[in-house]
Formats: C-alpha cells, structure tokens, sequence
C-alpha cells in the first residue's frame, strides 16, 4: 500500500514539475501577448465619435441646411447604485437641472428591470448649453468663507453626482424652415427612405465616417485612449439664389391667398410651380411650388390640412398625402407643356429648312387632319400671317402647317435633340422624363396636335432647358443646382462648371427667336406679361387636361403657364410659371401665370442688376393695371436679409439694414458687434463680410439713362427611362478623380 502511494505521489510529482516547466516556457516566449491579451479583454472599451453631415449652402454663403451638435442624457443606474451616497445628489441635480420626474427617476433606479442597466435615455438632443448648465453644476464648489462642515456637505453633494454622462450626436436643422424645402429636402438619421431632395441626391457627398476612441491596458497596466477622428461630411454650395427664391415664394403665396379658399386647402390652385434659370449656365436659381413644407417637422400636414382631417386619414392616405406635399412638381410632374413648346416647334422648323423667316400662313380656324377637325384657339381664324405672327398670335393653325412641312422624322429627331423624352439629368430625385411619340407611333394628327405641346408630356426643368437654348444662341445646357462641393475646412474639391451639351438650333435661328416672342410679349397673347422698363420676351401657354378616368379631355380643366427672358437682346434669366388648374369659374386664360410671372420678375430683375431700357408710357401701366408707383418697384433693396452672427455668437437668419443704415434684426434692434463698411457691404462680429446688393430705384426707370438697344435679329408610353445627358451630379469618384 505504501509503495503504491508513493508511486502515486511521484507520478503527481513529475507532472508537477512538467507544468512547472510549460509555463515558466511560455511565460519566457510568449508572455507579453498573452498578458496583453487577458488585460484587453478585461479593462477595454470603445466609444463612436459621430461624423458630422455636410452643410449645404446656397450661391451666397446662405447656410440652408446644418448639423448642430447636440446631446442624449445617459443615466448609468449600475453606478449611481453602486454606494448609497451617489443617489440622492445624483436625483437632485437631475430635478433641479432639467426638471425630471423624482418618482420617475427612483422607478427606473429601483425597478428590477432597469437598474443595472448601464444605459437609460432620460433626455435627448438637449443642446451645448443645457449641457454645461449640469457639468457646472457638478463642477462647482463651496464658498470658502462658509465652515468647513457646510463646505464638506456642498461639495459632496457635487462629488456624488455620478452616472450620468453625455452621448454626443447632430441633429439637422434648417434655418430657413419652408424656403427651397422641396429642392433641399430634409434627412432622418432614422431611415434612408425618409430622405428628400438635395439630402437624398447628394447623400453620399453629405454623409461622412465616424470616428472612435479606444481604450486599453498598456503593458505597463496603465490606460490608454487611442482617437480616430471621424471623417465629416462634404459641404455642398447651390446654385439657388435665396433672396431670389424668397421672391418666388413670396408671390406664390400671395397668389395662393388670392384665389385660395378652404374647400381647396387655401390653395389658388392645384399645383403651382416657378423655375428660375440661368439660360447661359444652366444654373437653377429658384425653384418653388405651392407645397412647401417646413422642413424642421416635415411631417407636419396643418399647412394643408384642419387637424379632423388629418385624424380621420387611414394610415394610406396619410402618407399618401406626406408623399405629395415632399414631391418637387418642378421636377416629378409631367404635363402638356402647351403653347411655350411652340417656340421650340418654329426654331426646329428654321433650322432644318422647312420654313424661312418672312414666311406667310392662312389660319381659317383649324385644321382638318386625316379624320379628325382640330381647332385654333381663335376658331374665326387669325387670317393671313407671317411665321413671326404664328408665334405672337400663338396660331394654332400656323402651328400644324409648319409641322407638316418639317415631316414627321424631322420633328421627332428636333423634339429629341431638345431633349424631349429623356431626363435632363438635373440633380434632383425622381425626375420624370415625360412621354412622346416616336417614328412608328406618330401619324398626322399627333404630328398637328403636338406641333403646339399637346399629345406629349415633360417636366418643367425639360422645358425651361430647351427654351433657354432656343433665346441663348442655340445651346443646350446641362441643368443643374450643385455648384461647389468643400471640405469641412472651407477648402474647394470640385467647382461644377458649365457643361453644353449639344446645339440643337444656330445662332441665326435663335437670334430670329428672340425677335419673334419680344413681340409676342409686346403685342401678342403675352402683353399682361409685361415689365415695364424691361425688354422681355416670352410665351404663354394654355393646355385642355386628360381626365385621367376616362382618358378624355377634362373640359373646363386647364394648366396655364408662361415662360420669358429678359433682357432679349442677350438674355441673363428665363422665368418660366405653370398654374395647374386655378381656383377660378373660367380657367382657360393664362393671365393667371403671366400676372404671376409679372409679378415675380418685377422684383427678380432689379435684383439682378439688370437695367431697365424700355419707355414707360401711361398706356402701358393703365392696360397693364398699374401706376407709376408700382414700376419696377422693389422692396429687395430696403428688406434685403442675410445671415449674421452678433458679438455673443448668436446666428441671426433675418438681419437687415434699416433707413439709418443700422444691421437690425427682424424686430428692428441693432446687433451687436455688426456694422456696415464703406462699400456698403454688411460686417459681422466674426469679420465675415456680406455684400449687399444696391438695385435701381423707380427714378432709375422713369428716366432711363440707357440707350434702347437694337433687338437681336402625351402617349402613354414613348419615354426614355434613360437621361439625355451622360452627367449624373457630382459623385465620391468625381472627387478622387480631382
């Protein structure tokens, strides 16, 4: 027995003294990794740093769209319960600070289901200065002129004030709230689907990469943080014009008040829509419809509708109605364009030679065309007139015979250079690309009916790019509202240049164009459209509407529009308006767009430095409406805003210079540390300096110091779901190509 337990014991032994050895040899070889190992897995942790969204501009430096910083208030209930002497100043300062529920407080600490957890939302998005009201607090210690017992109280009650911490994060914010709101769009961290306009085209550009710091045990057992900073997001500079959509905006409610009413939610009609170009960049200036929405609660309908309606919506029909307030018409929407395309007709027609200039038609009413009778818009004819006539009288008549010379193939292949059928390709979602015939679909009648914009649809960006080629000189440019992308230090990575892509028409039949819708604004369907002072030239347009129920024309249902440019003789900004049935017993009468277009260009055109030529004689005002008091008058000078911070850094979106030459805000008190220098031109407290814009004035108008310039000589299937441009925006590759 005994020499069986001391073999027992040396077998014990030997293996003993084996371990012994293994150990000593990877303690020897590999000792510092496993050490590091077993110390990372017991004192780690990472926390994400988030990236911050670029912010988006418009041509001015006006912010539009930014990321603020803001905070989540954590509570740590494992720690707070972890002694006794951290609950009661930890509630304390939550109740006194923020104004939290104590019962609520003490629920979530005591409950058996939440308290050890470690991660307990009681606030969100509370800002840098809520923030630091609480680590004041906790920072703060007693006066030292009190006794030391009294002292030792206070600041254990400030010392025990423990498991709360800040989780760090941005919420976007949109100072301008409903200006542009259809163009910008609006992004939620929640869900990508969610995302609208400039945020959703551009949203590789705005999104950046989070950073994240690491901490661990060194060899030496002591902590260690390692930082990866995050990587922010593009900023993005727009083409659109603030003050110039302001303008648009502006009129666009005024119409809607006008003519709006509650059985049509305050709208003057069913849509209304404005693009303002740039015809010799393709740069969008303004684009506005009757729906905007504020995009800091986008979900907010009570613009729209009464708070019984909204609560009687089915689930469907509320974000059935969500998805048509957010939807951009000037780009979603396709229709008959109507009598604008009219002038794209005659500038295709000249150039492919089936017409000259000086040519002569005879409208008796309407044409008959294979087997159907198709009328001009005077049924009584507008008798003998020349090609130039045919525009200015916006002759249907004239219109189907001009056609009918250039053939079917020569008016498909124009229709495609002016880039009907396809997207533009502008930088905005979900644009539509319309409907035309092609070769094997179109036959007589839709050749006559889409010769004057009818048998056809496109979208308004479609229109205002093939118009401004036919008034530019004949090129086509690429539309488009990016216009800078910068890096989070202000530092240029791409400038988007102006891109041609094609010249459909010559100079010389462009230089004809012009002369023929100056007249057509002077003496023909478009003289309500008139500015006086300024030498514009436009076309109106007035198209019946499908019932989409029958597929029949929807009599007394019309979409009214006008596009013009001024100044003709070299034109700088093409305004084209569509009012979508107006409010009105008898729709059929674009005055409705050419008052609004008006309306508009009153003001966008002093805003733009651009001079007026034309007499201004009493006739004129009297048709028009008008008075002397109304010329060209412009209230952009007097209540011109821009953005500027104050002495306490304090961002003012609606500062002003007053009569006395005064920065006030929109109350009228000065701000502080904002003052304007010699040029004119507006100084903030942070030395940015912001150029105002000094405009004519009436006496400016009434007495032209200018010299008169010499005027320059829908299918149902059919459209290309590709763009007619090969440009898609600016993307990451675009960058790094740089």
């Amino acid at each position: 027995m005994q020499i069986k337990l001391s073999a027992v014991f040396a077998f014990v032994f030997v293996i003993m003294i084996a371990l012994l050895v293994r150990i000593t040899l990877l303690i020897t070889n590999e000792g510092e990794a496993y050490q590091r190992q077993v110390l990372s897995q017991q004192s780690y942790d990472s926390q994400s740093i988030p990236y911050r969204r670029g912010e988006i501009t418009d041509r001015n430096g006006i912010l539009l769209a930014r990321s603020e910083r803001v905070y989540n208030v954590i509570m740590d209930c494992r720690e707070i319960n972890s002694a006794q002497e951290y609950l009661q100043p930890t509630i304390d300062a939550l109740v006194g600070i923020y104004g939290l529920d104590e019962t609520k407080l003490r629920k979530t600490l005591t409950d058996e289901q939440t308290r050890d957890s470690q991660y307990q939302i009681l606030l969100r998005e509370i800002s840098e200065e809520d923030k630091k009201k609480f680590e004041d607090y906790r920072n703060e210690r007693a006066d030292e002129n009190l006794k030391e017992e009294a002292q030792a109280e206070f600041n254990a009650s400030r010392m025990n004030v423990r498991g709360i911490w800040f989780e760090e994060k941005y919420k976007r914010t949109y100072p301008y709230s409903n200006l542009a709101s259809t163009v910008i769009g609006f992004y939620s961290d929640q869900s990508t689907d969610n995302i609208t306009g400039i945020e959703k085209y551009y949203n590789n550009l705005l999104t950046g990469v989070n950073g994240r710091v690491f901490g661990y045990l060194n060899d030496d057992s002591e902590y260690e943080r390692t930082t990866i900073d995050p990587e922010h997001g593009k900023n993005l500079e727009l083409t659109l014009d603030m003050n110039i959509q302001k303008i648009v905006q502006d009129k666009i409610t005024a119409f809607d008040v006008e003519l709006g009413d509650k059985e049509h939610h305050n709208k003057g009609a069913e849509h209304v829509g404005v693009v303002v170009m740039d015809p010799d960049t393709g740069e969008i200036l303004a684009m506005a419809t009757n729906n905007e929405f504020d995009l800091n609660d986008p979900w907010d309908m009570t613009l729209n509708y009464t708070g019984a309606e909204i609560k009687n919506m089915s689930d469907e029909e509320y974000v059935e109605h969500l998805n048509e307030m957010w939807t951009n018409i000037c780009v979603s929407y396709a229709f008959e364009p109507g009598s604008t395309f009219k002038p794209v007709t005659v500038s295709s027609a000249l150039e492919c030679g089936a017409v000259a200039d000086g040519d002569e038609f005879y409208c008796d009413g309407g044409e008959f065309v294979t087997d159907t009778q198709i009328n001009c818009d005077n049924i009584y004819g507008h008798g003998e007139e020349t090609l130039e006539y045919a525009i200015v009288n916006s002759c249907n008549d004239a219109l189907m015979q001009i056609a009918m010379k250039m053939g079917i193939s020569n008016f498909i292949n124009y229709q495609g250079l002016f880039n009907f059928g396809k997207r533009t390709g502008i930088d905005l979602p979900n644009e539509a690309s319309g409907f035309v015939y092609t070769r094997e679909s179109m036959a007589e009648v839709e050749l006559s009916t889409c010769s004057f914009g009818q048998g056809f649809t496109c979208n308004m960006i479609q229109e205002i790019a093939a118009f401004s080629a036919v008034i530019n000189g004949g090129y086509y440019y690429q539309p488009h509202v990016l216009r800078q992308v910068t890096n989070s230090d202000g530092s240029v990575e791409k400038t988007v240049d102006s891109l041609v892509l094609k010249q459909p028409i010559s100079s010389k039949s462009s230089s004809l164009l012009r002369r023929y819708l100056t007249t057509a604004v002077q003496e023909g369907t478009g003289r309500k459209s008139q500015v006086p002072g300024y030498l514009t030239g436009g076309k109106t347009g007035t198209a019946e509407k499908i019932d989409p129920t029958t597929g029949q024309r929807k009599k007394g249902s019309y979409i009214l529009s006008f596009i013009g440019a001024c100044p003709m003789d070299d034109p700088e900004v093409v305004i084209y308006v569509i009012v979508d049935e107006p409010n009105v017993p008898m729709q059929a009468d674009s005055t409705y767009a050419q008052v609004l277009f008006r309306d508009i260009a009153t003001e966008v055109y002093p805003y733009m430095g651009l001079y007026p030529t034309e007499e201004v004689t009493a006739d004129l005002l009297y048709y028009l409406g008008l008075t002397y008091d109304d010329v060209v008058k412009s209230d952009v000078t007097e209540d011109q805003t821009f953005q500027v911070y104050d002495s306490y850094g304090t961002l003012y979106n609606d500062a002003r210079i007053n009569e006395d030459g005064v920065v006030v805000s929109s109350d009228g008190q000065p701000i502080a540390g904002v003052t304007v220098n010699a040029d004119g031109n507006v100084v903030d407290a942070y030395w940015n300096v912001i150029e105002i814009d000094h405009k004519v004035s009436a006496e400016d108008i009434l007495d032209p110091k200018a010299d008169n310039p010499n005027i320059a000589a829908p299918p149902s299937s059919g459209g290309d779901d590709g763009s007619g441009t090969s440009w898609a925006g600016v993307t990451n590759e675009d960058l790094e190509d740089e």
